[in-house]
């Protein structure tokens, strides 16, 4: 029996481990013709962007006349700039410019999907915007799994702060983190492990999270992280799927960009 169970515990474990680089299967959305037409009644401006290990980012500029910055945003898993675009006015009613980005394998976006490339690509993106705006006047912003991305953004440069609205992983960190203590001390078994713990506490400038208040969640466990100068907001009765457009956000999002 227990050598049944041995057998069991291993055989499952190698092949979670084999199945590992699949796992950006997780990350995939629709994808928009080449041809592809946004329509959206604001100054959008359709960029290209080049970025590392061959990837080929789509992503759209909303602008503002006279903007006192630019949001660099990074939108949750699934969707296409199609429809998320339509958060745009969320910023530019703060008299901020936008950026959108579509991932990898999202809309005209192409390339391979990984833990480094999200990284490179963020940091691509992040570099363009600092060839047309002043840093200091880059605010890195990002919901879900776009806060995770914000955050690991948020820890190598000096954006004028960053804000993080209920971040998380799209497989779940929950499972994540079982499988991990299941299998430990052995290599985990997971190729996407977002460590947002530790950047938020890397970050150079101020960050602030928004939080629903499930106190097991990714975001509210950040709270424990944060440091002085950072600011933690948990709000109640909103859930993931509500809190980036729910007017509690809208009405805190107005306090904050007012404050820095």
């Amino acid at each position: 029996m227990l050598l049944t169970l041995l057998l069991g515990y291993a055989g499952a474990y190698l092949f979670l481990y084999a199945q590992k680089d699949r796992q950006s299967n997780r990350y995939r959305s629709t994808s928009l013709p080449g041809n592809y037409k946004y329509s959206f009644p604001q100054d959008t401006e359709e960029l290209t962007i080049q970025t590392p290990h061959n990837g080929l980012l789509n992503a759209l500029l909303f602008k503002k006349p006279k903007a006192k910055g630019v949001v660099c945003f990074w939108k949750g898993n699934g969707g296409t700039l199609a429809n998320w675009g339509a958060i745009a006015p969320t910023f530019l009613q703060f008299n901020y410019d936008v950026l959108i980005t579509d991932y990898r394998q999202h809309g005209k976006s192409k390339g391979d999907i990984s833990l480094a490339n999200f990284s490179s690509d963020a940091q691509t993106v992040y570099d363009s915007l600092k060839n047309r705006y002043q840093e200091a006047s880059i605010v890195i912003c990002g919901y879900s799994l776009g806060g995770r991305v914000a955050a690991q953004l948020a820890t190598n440069n000096r954006p004028k702060f960053t804000l993080l609205i209920d971040p998380a992983s799209a497989g779940g960190d929950f499972s994540d983190r079982v499988t991990d203590m299941l299998y430990y001390p052995f290599p985990s078994v997971n190729g996407f492990v977002f460590s947002t713990e530790d950047d938020v506490q890397k970050a150079p400038c101020p960050v602030v999270v928004v939080s629903t208040d499930n106190k097991n969640s990714t975001a509210y466990k950040l709270k424990h992280h944060l440091r002085q100068k950072d600011q933690f907001v948990a709000l109640p009765g909103i859930t993931h799927e509500m809190i980036l457009t729910h007017p509690k956000t809208m009405q805190l999002m107005k306090r904050i960009f007012q404050e820095h």
